[in-house]
């Protein structure tokens, strides 16, 4: 099943690879993959991958780009074209929110799908809370997942203040929103830090700037869990390659099968819930006191996890859009 998507593949987890039947024998739906490729860039593995799996099962399927819907809003109902040609029905659209940029913006296809009536994984407002790292933080905070030692800030006036409440270097300092890694830099020290201050004034002149601890015991690893519904299908351990400190697999990582503990599961899945996803990539630490959950990812690529595990996510999608879909109609 698609293994030219996956060359680093292990033999066994390639035995392994294996796609069955459709949820329900008969069961023939038209499923669209939507995805925030700008036009002219090559469009995501992950995309592609949920696009495959979901012909092998079955059903037939397409990439649908942002970029190609247009609106109409007059005096009678509203009215959604793609490629200047009436929107046809789909009976589930998967969305790959991949974007880092005009996030209220580009979304509000997400919102026009579902007022349209079409069945969408993940919707909206889901999106908009976990594509926010500081929307994210309020509200697992409010559930009361732990999450890493956080201060936030919108004014370098306080930037003294907030180093205090942290406690020590090293410092994380991260965008409100970014995708693998990127928005996400490190001060090993109080010199590298306070020789960076003209830069840091500069982004906090115009947007938020989230601070966190670097937990020196989970050295340069996290665990990203795979979330579907209410069920964890698949987790990885990642590791960051030498001279870096963030573990994304787009980044260099090293991968591996992840042994999760029920405390990791747990907070997984309450996370996923929390912010009302259909599926999710949850990454988590393992601290002195405990799991503690670093960000939950709303577009959460597929390559990594099913190289390091040998299964295949995107199946688990494409069956949870389908029963998703059936519930619907």
């Amino acid at each position: 099943m698609a293994l030219e998507f996956f060359p680093g593949l292990p033999t066994m987890a390639r035995s392994n690879w294996r796609v069955r039947c459709p949820l329900l024998k008969g069961v023939c739906m038209k499923i669209g993959i939507l995805c925030f490729t700008p036009l002219g860039r090559k469009l995501f593995v992950s995309d592609l991958l949920l696009k495959k799996t979901a012909r092998l099962l079955g059903h037939q399927a397409v990439v649908l780009r942002s970029d190609r819907f247009q609106f109409l809003f007059d005096k009678n109902q509203p009215r959604f074209f793609y490629k200047e040609k009436k929107l046809s029905r789909y009976d589930a659209i998967i969305v790959r929110p991949g974007m880092t940029t005009d996030i209220d913006l580009k979304i509000s296809v997400i919102k026009q799908l579902q007022l349209a009536g079409h069945t969408v994984i993940n919707t909206y407002l889901p999106i908009a809370r976990a594509k926010n790292k500081l929307r994210t933080l309020q509200i697992l905070n409010h559930e009361k997942i732990p999450v890493p030692r956080t201060v936030v800030i919108s004014s370098m006036d306080h930037l003294d203040y907030a180093v205090s409440l942290i406690g020590q270097f090293p410092i994380i300092m991260k965008a409100p929103y970014g995708l693998q890694g990127a928005g996400v830099v490190i001060f090993e020290t109080k010199r590298s830090f306070v020789s960076a201050t003209d830069f840091l004034s500069s982004i906090v002149k115009n947007n938020v700037v989230i601070m966190q601890e670097y937990v020196r015991e989970a050295k340069g690893k996290d665990i990203r869990i795979f979330v579907v519904g209410n069920a964890v299908v698949a987790a990885m351990e990642r590791k960051a390659k030498k001279g870096e400190f963030r573990a994304n697999f787009h980044l260099g990582g090293s991968i591996q099968v992840a042994d999760l503990r029920e405390e990791e599961r747990k907070f997984a899945i309450q996370a996923t819930r929390a912010l009302g996803l259909d599926y999710a990539g949850v990454d988590i630490l393992r601290t002195n006191d405990g799991a503690k959950v670093l960000e939950v990812n709303s577009c959460p690529g597929l390559e990594g996890i099913s190289q390091a595990t040998g299964i295949n996510v995107a199946e688990h999608i494409i069956k949870y859009a389908v029963k998703k879909a059936l519930l619907h109609k």
